[in-house]
């Protein structure tokens, strides 16, 4: 039976995976094998314990992601853990109840002796082979003999007959050309991969039948007890626990303070704070973690000191944890997540989860913690597998609106497979994406559905499946990548024309305001003649990455410009060079176009006019300033420094609707 099951196995999984990726096959190959492997154990009543089962349910969970989920995260590690865990099934099933440190070490001395033993499996083919010879009734040695005789000679006679046959006719001798020229058109490449095909076939096979015959020993690997030290490490442990903790109580105070007491202080940058720190701090709970269970094993004397300190260094270590991961979240909010930074977390999670049995184990010492631990950890790294992390990764990054940061999408093309299709699909629905990120989308969408081919059964795989379902134009989508790269070189040149100007100093220009990363004005002296000068203004948008060119315009020498947000701007247009009088124009679309404000008469209230108009006494007029309360206020004077009532007044308008109305409100003294 053995001999059979091994050679089944061995011949299903090269029909399986040989030259072929990882789909349902290995939920197949995992279902079949166990049920073949148990029946052998059940029939030979080797099973012990069938509490090992329970393994069964992680292995057939973990096997079916190849199937359901297209992300090559796991692709590997799957393969390891899904061995690992068939090892420590069949090393608990074959052996009595007992601690899990214990059924670990029988199932590394299973791995072992599966690998070292495997001449074992050719021995006990060789054995079976002669006992099923000579336990057959109608092949002996002499009969061999007899049938190796007859076709020595049957081969003989045959060929030397052919071969006067053939030369004796030429159309008897064409039928055997024939038979000569199949050798000609042997592919060698064909002919190696079926060969490499067969070894594989024959080393799976002793391999599985070294695994089952092994499983049929009766054997089992027990742990060295610890030799009585008379508990002389328990002063050097004592020390160590009260070093560390006075340590971490200082640390964890001021990660309270720094993390919590400057939440809401401006200076505090919480992303720079968080940019380094996480991976330390996770470093540093994971040696707490060992110096826990290495005092308490070492604690002989059961001293309740050294259990009291190691429940101080539990909760220390939960505060440094829990410290790192908000560093993580504070990091996260603002670059986004990473698989680096979800692994980050799943750490995180899963060692505070492994405190409870710890807390257990240290006040009760022949609590198996190890079994505990073990089973949160494979129920965590279970359900990372279905979390889908790719999703959550590109789901998060491209909704994300916590952070000013743009969106990497280069990332996000890179790690996205036929499991994020859907998401890259609508998000190219969004309008407000630039080019070369919806370049980047398309790209991936296009090489996903075309690489979408025809899948053998045994790579049948749900994600994959779906998109090759998929009613898509690749041709329609080939050619948006292509105008999409134009439109994305186009970009770029904006860019570069964009980082120029910002790159340039503000005494570069006429005038310069940053109004938002979306609206920065520039104005540049373009020419100049005498008394005149020509502006050329420009917007930089789109978080500073375009340049627009908004406006050429004359204007006199003297003049000055200023702009507010959403288009809003005044231009100050001195008449002439030493500016008897000026204008103010508005304007709403940020210097396309400008119109002069017509402000009404004021009344005169510090100063005697001496019949003068107003509009001879009050013709200058500057540019506006903003109250915090949006209120824009228009000083007018009689000329630059001068005019009426020597320089000392002004007439003070406002206006609270953005300049579409303004109002007189008095004469003012001049501010010195």
């Amino acid at each position: 039976m053995e001999i059979i099951s091994s050679i089944v196995l061995a011949i299903f999984q090269s029909i399986l995976f040989y030259g072929k990726e990882i789909g349902i096959s290995m939920l197949l190959f995992s279902v079949i094998g166990n049920v073949i492997i148990y029946y052998i154990l059940n029939k030979n009543k080797k099973i012990k314990n069938k509490n090992g089962f329970i393994l069964i349910i992680p292995i057939i969970l973990l096997s079916s992601t190849y199937f359901i989920f297209a992300n090559r995260i796991f692709y590997i590690l799957n393969i390891i853990i899904i061995i690992l865990l068939n090892l420590l099934m069949y090393g608990i099933v074959i052996n009595p109840k007992n601690y899990l440190k214990n059924y670990l070490l029988n199932s590394i001395e299973l791995l072992k002796s599966t690998i070292t033993g495997f001449h074992e499996g050719v021995e006990y083919t060789k054995k079976e082979a002669k006992q099923h010879i000579k336990t057959n009734d109608k092949i002996n040695k002499d009969n061999i003999k007899k049938i190796a005789i007859s076709l020595l000679i049957v081969f003989a006679v045959v060929g030397v007959v052919t071969l006067l046959l053939i030369s004796a006719d030429s159309i008897f001798a064409n039928i055997f050309e024939n038979i000569g020229n199949i050798f000609t058109y042997i592919n060698i490449g064909s002919t190696f991969s079926m060969t490499i095909r067969i070894v594989l076939i024959i080393i799976a096979y002793f391999l599985i039948l070294s695994f089952i015959l092994k499983l049929k020993q009766d054997y089992e690997k027990k742990t060295k007890e610890i030799k009585n030290s008379k508990n002389k490490y328990a002063f050097t442990i004592k020390l160590l626990l009260i070093a560390l903790n006075i340590v971490y109580l200082v640390f964890c105070f001021i990660q309270v303070e720094s993390l919590f007491a400057k939440i809401n202080t401006v200076e505090f940058n919480y992303a720079n704070y968080a940019r380094t720190g996480f991976f330390q701090l996770m470093i540093v709970s994971l040696i707490n973690f060992a110096v826990i269970l290495i005092s308490n094993k070492f604690n002989e004397n059961k001293e309740r000191s050294i259990k009291i300190l190691n429940l101080f260094l539990v909760i220390f270590t939960v505060i440094i944890a829990l410290s790192s991961m908000y560093r993580m979240y504070m990091y996260q909010m603002e670059f986004g997540l990473t698989y680096l930074r979800m692994f980050v977390y799943i750490i995180l999670i899963t060692e505070l989860l492994t405190f409870i049995p710890i807390i257990i184990y240290i006040f009760n010492e022949k609590f198996d913690f190890l079994k505990w631990s073990s089973i949160i950890w494979i129920c965590i790294y279970c359900i990372i597998n279905y979390m889908n992390i790719e999703k959550i990764i590109i789901n998060y990054n491209i909704n994300n609106t916590n952070s000013d940061r743009s969106i990497d999408y280069g990332y996000i093309a890179e790690i996205a497979s036929e499991d994020s299709f859907e998401i890259l699909e609508g998000k190219l629905e969004d309008n407000n994406i630039s080019s070369l990120d919806r370049l980047e989308i398309t790209r991936k969408v296009l090489n996903l559905k075309a690489e979408s081919k025809e899948i053998k059964w045994q790579e049948f795989n749900i994600s994959k499946w779906k998109v090759r379902e998929k009613n898509i134009d690749t041709q329609k989508l080939f050619n948006e990548v292509i105008e999409l790269e134009n439109k994305a070189y186009e970009e770029e040149f904006e860019r570069d024309i964009a980082q120029s100007k910002l790159d340039k100093s503000d005494e570069d220009y006429v005038y310069k305001k940053v109004i938002s990363k979306d609206e920065i004005y520039v104005v540049e002296l373009t020419g100049a003649a005498t008394g005149i000068s020509q502006w050329t203004i420009g917007k930089i948008t789109n978080n500073g990455t375009k340049y627009t060119k908004i406006n050429t315009i004359e204007v006199s020498a003297p003049s000055k410009i200023e702009f507010f947000e959403d288009g809003l701007g005044f231009l100050e247009e001195a008449d002439g060079i030493y500016c008897p009088s000026s204008e103010l124009l508005i304007t709403r679309d940020s210097g396309k176009t400008f119109e002069v404000i017509d402000f009404p008469d004021g009344e005169f209230t510090l100063s005697d006019p001496n019949g003068e108009e107003w509009d001879n006494c009050y013709d200058y007029y500057y540019l506006p300033t903003r109250e915090d309360n949006g209120t824009l206020t228009v000083l007018v004077s009689g000329g630059y420094e001068g005019g009426y009532n020597g320089g000392k007044t002004r007439a003070k308008y406002i206006s609270k609707d953005n300049g579409e109305t303004w109002e007189f409100v008095s004469e003012v003294w001049k501010e010195k």
